[in-house]
């Protein structure tokens, strides 16, 4: 355990004495806990707290389980800290770690001590594993950044083996049960189906991914395993164009022969090869045919950890030369009505305006102090420099903002130069004015000598990081410089940039990024307007910048998400926009020697990673374009040039009755899914739709569904599958039927075996799917059950309200154009 300034002895505990003893009320000798998900240890470590959940492994955090529903029940945490005691070798420790539904796990490994050690190709004598992925070993090893696992597994076990005689072996490392759909912690493979009995081999099908799927190594964005070999088998029924675009590869440099990705034009490797990838290589490859395979892999194991393998996302066109169903809308004032802001009487808090910072700034010149106390209430953002001001040992910059802001405050500047850490400058999050001990926290200190920081770094072209930027987790921020008694001769000083956020009006700050802010269907305004991200916002003037805004929709909320507007791009330029029936994309125009994260552009994108719109260049004449969705999506806005493009953008979370999952006992039914009323859409504004049917029996019987369609329409704008159902695990089983509206009407008579069925619709173009879904099944109990499958009730396991969710298949998830109505007649017998 460690201490700080500020009395905190470890993540947990605030004190290691002062509060009363858990297994003796008398005694006052005890750990005092932090209020929020920490637990005494009670009499084996009575000076010690640990997470709630694992208080009973405080003596011995060795051969424990870690469920994701017990610690966020206990501690309201997903996340925590796991530190091994110290042993002896030869032995081992495992860590067993059970996700809920839609998670993955995480872990990040700091610190390892007497863990085998790396022979040049392979750990030996000991190592660390996240079973099935990479090992790391290491004598004496502080690992920054830290080696970063993923498992995609329903449990995933962390195995600390140590095979040789040590003294003391040990580590320290975080974990967290991250979402599948967490755009922060990356994406795993989506959209395929995995092949039964392999570690990594998957077969993506043109009916799965009508746009991008997502292919990954094993483990992505996490150190992959060594001796590796992962195949993806990407195949159609028709001849259609295949493209593959590798957004992101590293791997070793210098191991191509061991290390590498190899793209075939066909089914097996002993097809012609495309392209080779290796090191950090990037390719955009397309294909003609029907099918293609992508073939993975990884040799021996290669310090320093920092390799995850590569992530591409997968799109199918059908060659058609059908032309796109398409009406248009006249008039959009019911759309601009419903996504307007919302009206405040305080809407000039929302952000500063120059009268305001003009006046605050006459005031600060007029007394000459170094103090300044700024309120959240009139002004929204600004600096303080103090050069010029009176030379006081002690400055300090006093931020408090309104009940839901958070501060955010970068250094632009300082110079201190006396000796020996004789003068600092300290940002601490929350105030030293009247705040109860411990609540605040001191998030930097420098000390002298130190000068200017180096100007903000870009790492490649995917990333932004400023090393002096910091966020508070409250409503206030303090920043404190302290100059030298004896004061050198030239002068010290800081200078600090600062903003106010309400996350009620701008969404929740993501204090890991730039600029990236979450809307939460719950919490957030029913409906309001977003725009760019404003200069100050940025803290920086040059250089590439990526922002998201993300909106998520509560379980009876879709979000509606309209491009409104933009200024008029300059002629000539690099990129262009193209918009047809399955979404809009940005065109790099030729003999142009740039790629898209050397051009401002923007993206609307489905929490799948599904990139929905691309705008580039000289796009008004495409506006509005816009997507409604039950499921989370956002609006990423990338800057390459020195103020990037502008847009604003409505945005509604809206109560959805369309297209969510439907489960049934009713031995017959009938779904009729087409348009209410004859309501036409603008050229850009697209359906996407993701719905689930399923149909289950107490009894055996023989299932009938019979589907019919009037449209003619390609089976990648939108299909129905028929899948089994799986009584445990992933309930979709394999698929055993699909339905393209090209068929017209077709009747699918289940296999005698098969008593309950999963029916599934994917969708996306600018016309609504129309079809008509029958079903009748005939009770027969002589039926012979060959798999001795016994009968499943309504309920399905493992839920208290009758659906099991599923991050893949029984998340419901609907992108339809604002203004659109779809009915869906939904009638039982």
């Amino acid at each position: 355990m460690f201490a700080n300034k500020l009395g905190q002895v470890d993540l947990w505990t605030k004190s290691s004495t002062g509060c009363e003893c858990s297994f003796n009320s008398s005694s006052k000798d005890c750990a005092c806990c932090v209020p929020s998900g920490g637990c005494s240890c009670g009499a084996a470590s009575p000076n010690r707290c640990a997470q709630c959940g694992l208080e009973q492994h405080c003596a011995n955090m060795c051969n424990i389980t870690l469920d994701s529903r017990q610690l966020f029940s206990k501690s309201d945490r997903g996340f925590g800290q796991i530190k091994s005691p110290s042993l002896q070798g030869p032995t081992r420790c495992t860590y067993k770690f059970i996700p809920d539904t839609g998670q993955r796990v995480e872990l990040q490994i700091y610190r390892i001590i007497s863990i085998g050690k790396h022979n040049g190709t392979a750990c030996e004598g000991g190592w660390l594993q996240l079973q099935g992925g990479a090992r790391v070993c290491g004598r004496n090893e502080r690992f920054d950044p830290p080696i970063v696992l993923f498992s995609d597994k329903s449990v995933a076990i962390l195995h600390m083996q140590i095979n040789e005689n040590t003294s003391r072996s040990q580590f320290l490392a975080y974990f967290s049960f991250a979402s599948n759909a967490s755009t922060s912690v990356g994406y795993p493979v989506r959209g395929g189906t995995p092949v039964n009995n392999t570690e990594c081999d998957w077969v993506y099908e043109d009916m799965d991914c009508p746009r991008d799927c997502v292919l990954a190594s094993p483990g992505y964005p996490g150190v992959y395993a060594p001796n590796t070999r992962c195949r993806y088998l990407i195949t159609s029924s028709r001849q259609v164009s295949i493209a593959i675009n590798f957004t992101a590869v590293l791997m070793p440099h210098n191991h191509c022969t061991n290390d590498y990705i190899a793209v075939y034009s066909g089914s097996t490797t002993t097809s012609p090869l495309l392209k080779m990838l290796c090191g950090n290589d990037k390719a955009y490859v397309v294909h003609t045919g029907q099918n293609l395979l992508v073939e993975f892999r990884s040799g021996f194991e290669v310090p320093p950890y920092n390799y995850n393998g590569f992530a591409a996302t997968l799109s199918f066109l059908e060659l058609t030369t059908e032309a796109p169903t398409t009406v248009t809308m006249e008039s959009t004032n019911r759309t601009l009505e419903m996504i307007r802001s919302p009206s405040s009487s305080n809407n000039h808090d929302m952000r500063y305006t120059n009268r305001d910072l003009q006046g605050h700034r006459k005031d600060e010149e007029s007394s000459m102090s170094c103090e300044m106390e700024v309120s959240g209430d009139k002004i929204r953002a600004g600096h303080h420099d103090t050069r010029g001001k009176l030379k006081s040992t002690t400055c300090r910059l006093i931020l408090r903002g309104r009940v839901y802001d958070t501060v955010h405050v970068s250094l632009i500047g300082y110079n201190l130069s006396a000796p020996s850490c004789k003068s600092s400058v300290e940002v601490i999050d929350g105030s030293q004015e009247g705040s109860v001990p411990g609540s605040i926290k001191s998030l930097k200190r420098i000390c002298s000598p130190a000068q200017n920081p180096p100007p903000p770094l870009f790492i490649g072209q995917q990333s932004y990081v400023e090393a002096e930027r910091y966020s508070s987790t409250g409503r206030e921020m303090t920043v404190i410089l302290k100059r030298a008694a004896d004061s050198p001769n030239d002068e010290e000083y800081m200078d600090v940039s600062f903003y106010f956020h309400d996350e009620r009006e701008g969404g929740t700050r993501q204090p890991e990024s730039v600029c990236d802010v979450e809307y939460y269907g719950l919490t957030s305004p029913a409906q309001g307007s977003v725009v760019h991200p404003e200069p100050h916002r940025l803290f920086v003037k040059d250089g590439p910048v990526k922002c998201r805004q993300l909106f998520i929709p509560a379980a009876n909320q879709s979000v509606i998400i309209t491009v409104e507007s933009s200024e008029k791009e300059i002629r000539d330029h690099p990129c262009s926009t193209e918009c047809g029936d399955s979404g809009c994309r940005c065109t790099i125009k030729a003999n142009r020697n740039k790629t898209m994260d050397e051009i401002d552009h923007l993206l609307l994108v489905s929490d799948t990673g599904h990139v929905v719109h691309c705008l580039c260049g000289d796009y008004q004449g495409w506006l509005p374009v816009g997507i409604r969705s039950s499921t989370p999506v956002y609006i990423e806005w990338s800057r390459f040039s020195t103020t990037g493009l502008t847009f604003k953008a409505g945005y509604k979370f809206a109560e959805d009755v369309f297209c969510k999952d439907h489960e049934t006992a009713k031995p017959e039914g009938e779904v009729h899914v087409g348009d209410a009323i004859n309501v036409g859409f603008k050229l850009n504004q697209y359906y996407q739709q993701r719905c689930t049917w399923i149909l289950v029996s107490p009894t055996n019987r023989l299932l009938t569904i019979e589907i019919e369609s009037t449209q003619s329409r390609p089976c990648t704008a939108w299909n129905l599958t028929i899948h089994e159902y799986k009584k445990k695990g992933n309930p979709e089983g394999p698929r055993l039927y699909t339905f393209c509206s090209r068929d017209g009407h077709r009747s699918f008579t289940l296999p005698d075996d098969v008593n309950n069925a999963i029916v599934k619709l994917q969708a996306l173009g600018r016309t609504a799917p129309q079809y008509t879904m029958k079903w009748r099944s005939e009770t027969n109990s002589t039926l012979n059950r060959k798999n001795g499958l016994s009968p499943v009730t309504n309920q399905l396991p493992g839920s208290s309200n009758g659906i099991r969710p599923s991050a893949k298949n029984l998340v419901t998830f609907l992108t339809i154009v604002f203004g659109s109505i779809t009915c869906f007649n939904y009638r039982s017998v």
